[in-house]
């Protein structure tokens, strides 16, 4: 749905993504003259923390709100996954939950995905107007929005700084996910009345969403009134309307709605089924394990650098030639390494295993490992003991300094793993 010549993705919504990675440090930049207190490695901690937040979603979502299958609301399970059948993906996860602030949103950076409906907005809705609004996130979740759309706000709630940042990209993703959304519901009036609602709740039922749609005149007549649009993370009600008439209108719309009129064959579920023991191929890949140690580096490193790190960092900072207090064994490795330590590395490089030897003596998995859907366990896929987690980091510590873990990287069972009784795998498994 989203490639080639007939994809409904609007065609400047990957320049726009382009346009908001490479502006990015710019815009901070600038924001950080507005606001001085927002740093650089304190915008990269609220990302990472998105990610967190994603990544433990799922059992906040499972404590906190309810799941739909057969048993809970099955009309709508049932017509989630009709939508989903129609284009051809998955059936996401779903969720109904109270919250005042979002009507529906689609959350997720990989399988599986959730989809997370407002109980205020969905007494409100009528069948078609859900469809519309499930067939949105559907949209999002298939042309792989979701995966930074939920790092950038993992609640769906509006974010001003995320918005001035990537709302040049996000606003487009609404205009792809509407097009989708009007083709999985029965005609123009249901995609109405589902923006009437979800833009103004319940008294959207007796908005005039025509007059709304005329508006756009006075908008587009005085352009500093169009000005508010830009420091959003979601396009005016009237550009959406407007977008919607001109699509549903296109030779495009036509040619989708006879494509999708037709049943779509799903695709076949990986399986993921395990043996007792770990063989090699089911560690995790390079790429997988180059992603997770970046990330927890990030996270150690902007903690380093708040003002509480740095100020442990400059207490503790030492270079090889300045041994003198530190007990005898450590100044004979440090002094035989070919590690160039310089102000603060070994403060990062402690924190770093130290952090990833709790985590993983008490969850199995770092907080990098869980957005990357990783987790260490032993041989016959059970979980570390503290004990394990405490050896494997400590022979990757040494295997760091003396440049050993630098060889072994690029297979794919390191030497720590194979010296503590560990692998590192994908979660699924």
């Amino acid at each position: 749905m989203f490639a080639g010549p007939a994809s409904l993705r609007v065609p400047s919504e990957t320049r726009a993504l382009w346009f908001c990675v490479l502006a990015a440090p710019a815009t901070i930049a600038l924001i950080s003259l507005v606001f001085p207190s927002v740093s650089f490695s304190e915008f990269v901690l609220l990302i990472v923390g998105g990610m967190l937040f994603i990544s433990i979603g799922r059992g906040r979502l499972l404590g906190s709100s309810i799941r739909i299958d057969a048993r809970q609301l099955p009309e709508l399970a049932a017509l989630a996954g009709e939508v989903a059948a129609r284009l051809g993906i998955r059936t996401p996860q779903i969720f109904v939950r109270d919250d005042p602030f979002v009507p529906i949103v689609a959350v997720g950076i990989g399988e599986p995905y959730a989809l997370v409906i407002s109980s205020q907005y969905y007494e409100h809705v009528r069948r078609g107007e859900l469809a519309f609004l499930i067939g949105r996130e559907l949209a999002h979740i298939a042309a792989g929005h979701t995966r930074l759309t939920s790092l950038l706000s993992a609640s769906g709630r509006e974010n001003p700084v995320v918005a001035v940042v990537f709302g040049a990209w996000l606003r487009r993703t609404e205009y792809t996910a509407d097009r989708v959304g009007l083709l999985c519901c029965d005609d123009l009036a249901d995609a109405m009345g589902a923006i009437s609602i979800s833009t103004f709740h319940a008294i959207g039922r007796r908005v005039d969403m025509t007059a709304i749609a005329e508006q756009r005149q006075e908008l587009e007549a005085e352009p500093a009134l169009r000005m508010g649009e830009w420091v959003a993370s979601a396009p005016y009600a009237t550009n959406r309307l407007q977008a919607l008439f001109a699509f549903h209108a296109s030779p495009l719309a036509r040619e989708w709605r006879e494509r999708l009129a037709k049943p779509r064959p799903l695709q076949n579920e990986a399986d993921d089924s395990s043996p007792e023991a770990v063989s090699r191929r089911d560690c995790a890949s390079l790429g997988r394990r180059l992603a997770a140690i970046g990330l927890d580096l990030s996270i150690i490193s902007a903690i380093v650098k708040t003002p509480l790190g740095s100020q442990v960092a400059k207490t503790a900072a030492f270079d090889k030639g300045d041994l003198d207090g530190m007990p005898h064994w450590l100044q004979t490795i440090l002094s035989h390494t070919s590690f160039s330590f310089d102000p603060g590395s070994i403060v990062t490089l402690l924190a770093f295993f130290l952090y990833s030897a709790v985590l993983v003596g008490v969850s199995g998995q770092t907080l990098g490992m869980m957005i990357m859907e990783l987790r260490v366990v032993t041989t016959r896929f059970e979980r570390p003991t503290p004990l394990q987690a405490f050896w494997r980091y400590l022979v990757a510590f040494f295997s760091t300094i003396f440049t050993v873990a630098t060889i072994g990287f690029f297979v794919r069972v390191h030497p720590h793993d194979r010296l503590s009784g560990t692998r590192l795998v994908r979660a699924r498994k």
